[in-house]
């Protein structure tokens, strides 16, 4: 599937989505570099957005395990960015990404969402935004089955909104 464009609002912040659907990659390294090819190319990134994906993971590694899937989010200091932008990347195979909280595991993760902020403010509500919804019952399952723009839209923008509600 070529990449969807989307719009989402997040603490105010109206910004750009970009989805990667059923994305075929061999490795973290080949995921992260299209992403950076798709952000720089949009002008959302500074061309040093690559080595820095890659460095904070080598540091902070980003898998984070929800019992049933684990889901990775890796993200780069502020530097990198030039404009608020949201990477939503479903896998057609699962990479291996060591896990948030003990680098000596690794998750297979299908799903990688790259928040790409340039506050730490909004990349804490990001965050609390996102493994809140992905903790709600099903919507994990429902999202990785999600087919057109516009259901992955809706599913995205109700992702954000069930944090704000529970926040």
């Amino acid at each position: 599937m070529e990449p969807i464009e989307l719009e989402l609002t997040l603490n105010g912040v109206t910004m750009p989505v970009l989805v990667l659907w059923g994305l075929t990659v061999r490795s973290k390294e080949e995921l992260f570099a299209r992403v950076h090819e798709e952000l720089l190319r949009r002008g959302q990134v500074r061309p040093s957005y690559l080595q820095g994906v890659q460095e904070r993971e080598r540091q902070y590694p980003t898998g984070l395990d929800f019992g049933d899937f684990a889901v990775a989010l890796p993200h780069v200091d502020f530097e990198h960015v030039l404009r608020p932008a949201l990477v939503v990347a479903l896998l057609s195979e699962a990479l291996p990404f060591q896990a948030m909280d003990d680098p000596t595991r690794q998750h297979l993760c299908q799903l990688a969402i790259f928040p790409v902020l340039t506050s730490g403010d909004t990349q804490l509500a990001f965050l609390q935004a996102v493994t809140c919804a992905l903790q709600q019952p099903g919507f994990y399952a429902r999202l990785i089955s999600l087919q057109t723009p516009q259901e992955i839209s809706a599913c995205l923008q109700s992702m954000l909104q069930i944090a704000v509600n529970e926040g």
